[in-house]
């Protein structure tokens, strides 16, 4: 028997954006005849979700293993339907969007809305003309279309980490968002999401932001400010907070928060005490930081911002001043 032909380094590398996953049409375009793919799912070298797809278990070392589970869901359905367009979450995902659960629903549509047999857990929409982009060397939904489809499918949090993202990442402007709202509201299944769209703020950062945020105005204690940058009285820029509440005579309360406590890099951590040295410098400011445990594992971030808030007579709707002028701007 001859020896089997290996996956070339050029479909590899294919699999790697395409969150590990290549169709039978890229092998044989790469010049990996089925006989050999046979061989190599047989050997356990790959695996076949889907008919006319597989999983070469390679994968961008750099996507975060959340990250490379929602792209994997999202490319298995573009490729089981070739000719598709992303839509809902799995757009969003293509285009960039972070925040969204770390397992979503395969799903795909054909621009003319065609339908298909759903297999293997992927689901082909019936979506009628949305408007496309192009994203990832593929097609989704545009983002104000894809958030629509996506909101009604998501909880509140998940919901407003995705829309804070788009905005910050500027997929999606303000005029987006109103649409995306305009567009909701002819779905049966919006309804829902009638009260997040006023916890959408684009100046959050990463999705464990968001979280905070939200678990802060649940609880009656509303940030103040969020990306607060701070300087001294020589006007030298100190370092920015995530969130910040004004304690009053130019103090202020400011929380830091850690996306990824056990996946911290010496690097980072170097970074993250010299920024939080630099906010305690002039001996104003009150500094806390949690990790995205303390978000979702009981009261204990909320309880202990409460605490200093009230120690220190905080109101929530007292103005905050304007952040003076930079003059040196150093982080």
């Amino acid at each position: 028997m001859p020896a089997p032909i290996q996956p070339s380094i050029a479909l590899l590398g294919l699999a790697r954006l395409q969150a590990g996953l290549v169709s039978s049409a890229q092998c044989n375009a790469h010049g990996l005849p089925n006989a050999h793919r046979r061989r190599l799912v047989a050997a356990g070298d790959w695996q076949r979700p889907t008919r006319g797809v597989f999983d070469t278990g390679e994968s961008d070392p750099g996507l975060h293993p959340n990250d490379l589970r929602r792209l994997r869901s999202t490319w298995l359905a573009l490729l089981a339907y070739p000719g598709s367009a992303a839509v809902g979450a799995c757009a969003l995902a293509l285009l960039g969007g972070a925040g969204l659960p770390p397992d979503i629903v395969p799903e795909a549509a054909f621009p003319d809305g065609s339908g298909r047999e759903p297999r293997d857990g992927i689901v082909l929409r019936q979506y009628q003309r949305f408007p496309r982009v192009a994203a990832g060397g593929r097609f989704a939904a545009e983002p104000a279309h894809a958030l629509a489809q996506a909101l009604p499918t998501l909880d509140r949090e998940h919901a407003v980490a995705v829309m804070d993202s788009l905005l910050n990442k500027r997929i999606l402007t303000p005029t987006g968002l109103r649409k995306a709202r305009r567009l909701i509201k002819k779905r049966r299944d919006g309804a829902k999401t009638e009260g997040w769209w006023v916890l959408v703020d684009g100046r959050s950062q990463s999705p464990v932001e968001s979280a905070a945020r939200l678990r802060c105005v649940d609880a009656g204690i509303p940030p103040d400010d969020l990306q607060r940058d701070l300087f001294d009285d020589a006007g030298r820029f100190l370092g920015r907070a995530d969130l910040a509440w004004y304690l009053g005579d130019g103090h202020w309360l400011l929380v830091e928060l850690d996306s990824d406590e056990f996946h911290t890099s010496a690097e980072q951590v170097r970074q993250d005490a010299a920024r939080q040295n630099g906010l305690l410098r002039d001996g104003k400011h009150v500094l806390l930081r949690f990790f995205t445990r303390h978000i979702h594992e009981g009261d204990e971030m909320t309880d202990a911002i409460r605490s200093v808030l009230t120690r220190e007579g905080w109101a929530p709707g007292r103005p905050i001043p304007p952040a003076p002028a930079r003059r040196s701007r150093r982080r």
